[in-house]
């Protein structure tokens, strides 16, 4: 790689962690991110983790934590800054569902995607001479401020760790191909077994890659017999490995599932639930699920999506030069890409990830990560070949510029995505967000429970016929929390949460015994009513501050 692919490689670094770090607990924890954090406080406390075949996907999310949580209490213990943790204090146990309160924050959380974000960037060093080092400087640009990386980079879920081990999986294939040496195969089968152990989808990412090989063979054999006649040989596919090669990366893959799914051999079950896990998401892919979406829904997220009172959002500009760069990929004109078979791989790699998750109904905004990392890649390809056209110096010049200003408007929009609109629904990336509403229920609770001299012994129950995720994870600290999907005989209790849906009244059934002191949304849609107990209530508005007569 020359200098000024170096160069642009540590100004995506740079880039990258500039968007990524700041402010990482602006938004309040979505669902499945608190989910998470419940198993991983599991794991972190009582070294329990156990694979459920029906949801929450793979392992590796909760086991590449662990070293991160590690890291922040060494340093915690070193620095003297306990106390700027939210730390379990004496005397406090079990949280919602058995879960006692672990010594990391919401930021802490994200910080593990948010290294595996940036190591995507670095992952492009493996594959720099397949790319081509101006390809690969600006693919390492576009990676570092498009906003979908961006966003899900700072998002506790599986996603980004599986864009990674994919990315991983790719280079280190890519390698080996070059190298045709042991040990990039068994890196390559490693790659597969960690995608494996990451997210059930990996199988639509592994599909998408074999039909690329086959394909990609193909086309470079009829555009032998076409340039050297009918007669022609069919150059032989040298990426294919030796039987020795491919047993040590099936080998490492299987050693990567066992170790994972088992637990570190202490659930053998995990294995068996590793395949039966495909038959609810075969259900779920099918229709049966919340998130059924149409066909455009990711790339309405991607190119163009404008509501009502708010900025437009495009990264329009990635899928233009992937377009490019696939399109260099084909044509005659060798100067305009690297290596022609890897380039025309990733083509074709990137538009069948693409089509399958267009085409299954089941749709969550998060899992358009998989097939625009190929985008990007090309899009890196793009932006060199239309570089090399440019003949003169001051054209290329006035190219690099205009490349410049797509990567600074895609980063405005980054940062707009991360920070200032990270749980507004009007950010394309946003999905059933947790509102801040439910940090203000959560602050109001623990401020009441102080109040009534009880603290995190105070009982609190909780009723919702709907989900009532993140608040397991944000009353973690309160022994004594029920949860009902339905109004129990005896509802009441010092604090109590309703659904609105529910229509409880409690205040009105129990002739103002107990108070309605407030209505809070927890998601888009969803409210809960706040109950306090009329004489605990008093005593707590006797603690608020007067305002001036």
């Amino acid at each position: 790689m020359n200098r000024w692919g170096a160069l642009a490689l540590l100004l995506a670094v740079a880039g990258a962690l500039a968007l990524r770090v700041p402010q990482l607990a602006v938004r309040p924890l979505h669902n499945d991110e608190a989910i998470n954090a419940t198993k991983l406080a599991a794991l972190w406390e009582k070294g329990e983790y156990h694979y459920d075949p029906d949801e929450y996907h793979g392992p590796t999310l909760y086991y590449c934590s662990l070293p991160f949580l590690w890291l922040s209490a060494a340093i915690t213990s070193d620095v003297g800054l306990d106390s700027l943790l939210p730390a379990a204090r004496e005397g406090e146990g079990g949280g919602a569902h058995g879960v006692t309160r672990p010594t990391f924050s919401d930021a802490q959380l994200r910080v593990v995607t948010v290294a595996f974000g940036v190591g995507l960037i670095l992952l492009l060093l493996l594959m720099a001479d397949g790319l081509g080092p101006v390809a690969t400087g600006w693919a390492a640009l576009f990676l570092a401020v498009s906003p979908a990386m961006v966003f899900y980079s700072r998002y506790f879920i599986h996603e980004m760790l599986l864009v990674f081990f994919t990315l991983l999986t790719l280079a280190a294939g890519w390698r080996y191909t070059q190298s045709r040496r042991a040990g990039w195969a068994a890196l390559t089968g490693a790659g597969v077994g960690l995608m494996f152990a990451t997210k059930e989808t990996f199988v639509l990412t592994l599909a998408a890659m074999g039909f690329a090989l086959v394909a990609t063979r193909f086309w470079n054999g009829w555009r032998a017999r076409c340039l050297d006649g009918a007669s022609a040989s069919v150059p032989p596919l040298n990426w294919l490995p030796p039987p020795r090669h491919a047993l040590l990366a099936v080998v490492v893959t299987g050693v990567v599932w066992l170790v994972l799914f088992s637990s570190f051999f202490t659930n053998a079950s995990g294995l068996v639930d590793s395949v039966k896990t495909y038959l609810p998401w075969l259900h779920r892919a099918g229709g049966a699920s919340p998130h059924i979406h149409p066909w455009n829904f990711y790339l309405d997220r991607l190119v163009w999506f404008h509501p009502p009172k708010s900025p437009a959002w495009s990264e329009f500009f990635i899928l233009l030069l992937a377009v490019v760069g696939g399109g260099a990929a084909f044509c005659n004109n060798p100067a305009l890409r690297a290596q022609p078979t890897f380039a025309r791989f990733l083509t074709i790699y990137t538009l069948a990830l693409t089509a399958i998750y267009t085409l299954i109904a089941y749709k969550t905004p998060w899992c358009l990560l998989n097939f625009w990392l190929g985008m990007i890649l090309l899009a890196g390809i793009g932006a060199a070949a239309l570089i090399r056209l440019c003949r003169s110096t001051f054209a290329k010049l006035l190219m690099v510029a205009g490349l410049g200003l797509g990567v600074m408007h895609l980063g405005t929009q980054a940062w707009r995505a991360a920070v200032p609109q990270a749980a507004d629904p009007r950010n394309p990336y946003v999905y059933a967000q947790t509102a801040d509403g439910c940090r203000q229920l959560v602050a109001r609770i623990e401020a009441v429970a102080r109040v009534a001299g009880t603290g995190t012994e105070t009982v609190v129950k909780v009723i919702a016929p709907e989900s009532y995720w993140p608040l397991p994870w944000y009353l973690r600290s309160f022994k004594h929390v029920g949860w009902w999907e339905k109004m129990p005989d005896d509802p009441y209790a010092p604090i109590i949460l309703v659904s609105a849906k529910l229509d409880a009244l409690l205040d009105e059934k129990s002739n103002k015994a107990w108070i309605m002191t407030g209505y809070y949304e927890i998601r888009p849609g969803v409210y809960f009513e706040l109950y306090v107990e009329r004489g605990l209530w008093e005593k707590f508005v006797a603690t608020l501050p007067r305002e001036p007569d």
